[in-house]
């Protein structure tokens, strides 16, 4: 998704982003200048927020070359980049622009964009509901009860291909064996659908357990967690197409 309102703003992957080009450009500074500030300063931009790079090939018309590297900003690491330049009428009038396509594009995007991951996971939430037996829940079920309000909360979307709940399941296994100390036989294994079909035997858990999961979830994972899990999705999300890279392995989803 891209609106443009004097400077284009990108939705990548649930938070709207600008192209460090058009940035530089607006300052009047040479991309590759602007790009090395950005690496000196790479800690204080990392407090807020991933910083995705990507790479182009040279525009049209140029003698070709090496492909360039650019950064896609959130709004809060754009305005503190803005920051690094002397406040120039140049500047200044780039700050109010910024400010403006920012606000331009929060209005214009529906509120339901917040719910990306959610609205994704409802018709396989629902699928698997009717495999867990009863006197037991899932992961996936619980996780999707509250997923639509940390979405809301936190006011960013993950993207609709995140299978989170891997994630999740994973990091509650190790507390509900090492913690909670619950013996595996009083675990069930069911069918578990995945996004992309495959059919996985996945562990429910006593319905006993289930205010202790909410409990751990919003106490425990989404603290701690879910910020790591988070970056990992912008991370992946920022890397070339798998096409073109045939010889890499497939991370985990």
């Amino acid at each position: 998704m891209t609106i443009t309102t004097g400077l284009s703003i990108v939705l990548v992957g649930g938070e709207h982003r600008i192209d460090s080009r058009l940035v530089a450009k607006a300052l009047g500074i040479e991309h590759k200048h602007f790009v090395e500030t950005l690496r000196t300063y790479l800690v204080e931009l990392e407090e807020l927020g991933v910083l995705p790079f990507q790479t182009a090939k040279p525009s049209k018309g140029t003698k070709g070359g090496r492909p360039e590297s650019f950064i896609l900003l959130n709004e809060d690491q754009a305005i503190f980049a803005a920051t690094l330049s002397r406040n120039t009428r140049q500047v200044v009038a780039f700050k109010l622009q910024l400010t403006q396509a920012f606000s331009e594009v929060r209005k214009r995007s529906p509120s339901s964009a917040v719910h990306t991951l959610t609205d994704a996971l409802r018709p396989r939430a629902l699928e698997n509901l009717n495999a867990v037996p009863e006197g037991y829940f899932s992961v996936m079920g619980e996780l999707f009860k509250h997923l639509y309000n940390l979405e809301a909360i936190i006011n960013q979307a993950l993207d609709d291909k995140a299978m989170i709940e891997i994630s999740v399941g994973q990091h509650w296994s190790t507390y509900a064996r090492e913690v909670l100390q619950i013996p595996e036989k009083e675990r069930y294994k069911y069918a578990h659908r995945c996004q992309d079909g495959r059919v996985v035997a996945a562990w429910a858990y006593p319905i006993q357990y289930v205010n202790t999961f909410a409990k751990w979830l919003w106490q425990v994972y989404f603290p701690n967690n879910f910020p790591a899990y988070q970056q990992y999705r912008m991370r992946r999300l920022a890397q070339p197409s798998p096409k073109a890279l045939p010889q890499r392995k497939r991370a985990r989803r």
